[in-house]
């Protein structure tokens, strides 16, 4: 359990405790100089291009004439007059499964060089009904302005807008406008007629990130037995989705203490890491990977929160990040896709008050799938009623995470009821982290639910037992 911020508090871990788990713009535009200037842009990675299913541009002073067949698109301000706005049109593809929209890229390819506008407008268009054979005046209706692109000198050959907040939002076809803001300028691209030098929108996708779940980190009351204690905690907070348990020790063979049925297991285990790292436990725990159900994912956790035991001597940073590395690579051998080796370290390690440095623990690339973090609101000046800021106390470990691109949960999060507050205060900030920790990809918010010998952590003022059934519902 938690050494709370690494105070000097340490917890004697007795028997198993267990934590139950419940699931839970505007665009920019950008511009590529003349071709002459040696200026390249290399493509995303993974793009899908979409090519313009439908393109034409408008003429204001030719009102019932159609230009849907030609070559070129041109949105024209010319004082002789000649007005003329562009419309596109796009057939988007679904998502492939288990994935969405991470980035997309409107391109657009001048076909004149000259007589450049200082900028080109992109606009929305609702209407995703019309034809090439609009004219001026049968033409739809042009909406919000999203992004406008400067052209930054005469003979640029590529303009482009991010759209992807656009794209992630829309179902099917999604239409645009291009319109120019500039007197006496033409901006003139290739149409659809000229294949690769058309429109098109680059899109790149990812994983579709899961939903940050809830739980509890609670223990058996009286003679309950696991089942009874996690229906106690269900009848506070609501169904749980998922079971988290620590071991002492090596972890019991499976199911465990508690048969968690189809839920999401959360499981630490520990052991020397002078033994797992010389091998001793090999056997053992070859055959639990291997015997881990695949019905399920299954995150293990290897000794969380080290540092103060490292610090104690029990064993050695080189040694622990060497265990991981062992243990990864047994659990690796099962060929259980459903097993997810998931790091804890205290929040307070990437504290620069803590006088550590994170990646003293960290076992390496290519070893761990998840990188977790234990946050507690713990400071002197929480007995005069203070609670830590969800910035302060999360972001130093959001950016150790984008630093090595893994995801993260917490493990365990935690507040006592501070001096002078009825509860009140403690739900308020139980609601803030939560949302602060959704807003930045969560796995899972996990409250530890324990009156422990550092003092009672439990959600059972009305306010308290409100913000975490809310969360979890």
């Amino acid at each position: 359990m938690s050494r709370l911020r690494g105070r000097g508090w340490r917890f004697a871990l007795i028997g198993v405790v267990v934590v139950a788990v419940a699931a839970v713009g505007m665009a920019t535009a950008t511009a590529e100089g003349p071709a002459a200037a040696g200026v390249a842009r290399a493509p995303a990675a993974a793009e899908t291009p979409v090519s313009a299913a439908v393109d034409t541009y408008v003429v204001q002073e030719q009102p019932t004439a159609a230009f849907g067949t030609a070559a070129k698109l041109a949105a024209s301000s010319w004082s002789t007059p000649w007005h003329s706005q562009i419309f596109l049109r796009f057939a988007l593809p679904a998502p492939p499964a288990g994935q969405r929209v991470a980035g997309a890229r409107l391109d657009l390819t001048f076909q004149r060089l000259t007589q450049q506008p200082a900028a080109v407008e992109l606009r929305a268009v609702t209407d995703t009904a019309w034809a090439e054979s609009i004219t001026y005046a049968t033409r739809p209706a042009i909406g919000a302005l999203l992004a406008t692109a400067s052209v930054p000198a005469q003979g640029t050959t590529k303009l482009s807008f991010d759209v992807t907040a656009t794209v992630a939002a829309a179902t099917g076809s999604l239409s645009f406008a291009l319109a120019n803001p500039t007197a006496e300028s033409a901006a003139v691209f290739h149409s659809r007629e000229q294949g690769a030098d058309g429109p098109r929108i680059a899109v790149t996708y990812a994983p579709v990130a899961p939903a940050t779940r809830c739980g509890t980190s609670f223990a058996r009351e009286g003679s309950e037995t696991w089942t009874q204690g996690l229906a106690r905690e269900e009848g506070l907070f609501g169904k749980m989705g998922a079971v988290r348990f620590f071991h002492g020790g090596l972890p019991p063979a499976w199911p465990g203490p508690l048969d968690t049925g189809d839920r999401t297991l959360v499981v630490s285990f520990k052991g020397n890491a002078r033994d797992h790292a010389a091998g001793v436990h090999d056997a053992f725990m070859r055959q639990w990977f291997a015997s881990a159900p695949r019905d399920r994912d299954i995150y293990w956790v290897y000794y969380h929160e080290p540092e103060d035991n490292i610090r104690g001597g029990e064993f050695t940073a080189a040694e622990y990040r060497s265990a991981w590395q062992r243990l990864a690579g047994l659990a690796a051998a099962a060929g259980n896709p459903r097993l997810h080796a998931t790091q804890v370290l205290m929040e307070w390690t990437v504290n620069p008050d803590s006088g550590r440095n994170w990646r003293d623990y960290y076992p390496g690339d290519g070893v761990l799938d998840v990188l977790a973090w234990d946050v507690y609101n713990y400071d002197p000046t929480a007995a005069k009623g203070v609670y830590l800021a969800p910035a302060t106390l999360v972001d130093r470990a959001v950016a150790a995470n984008a630093a090595v691109g893994l995801p993260f949960g917490v493990a365990e999060m935690g507040s006592h009821v501070a001096a002078g507050d009825d509860g009140t205060g403690r739900a308020a900030w139980v609601r803030a982290m939560n949302a602060y920790l959704e807003q930045r990809g969560s796995l899972w918010n996990l409250w530890f639910d324990l009156n422990w010998s550092t003092g009672d952590y439990r959600l059972r003022d009305a306010g308290g037992v409100a913000a975490w059934r809310d969360f979890c519902a």
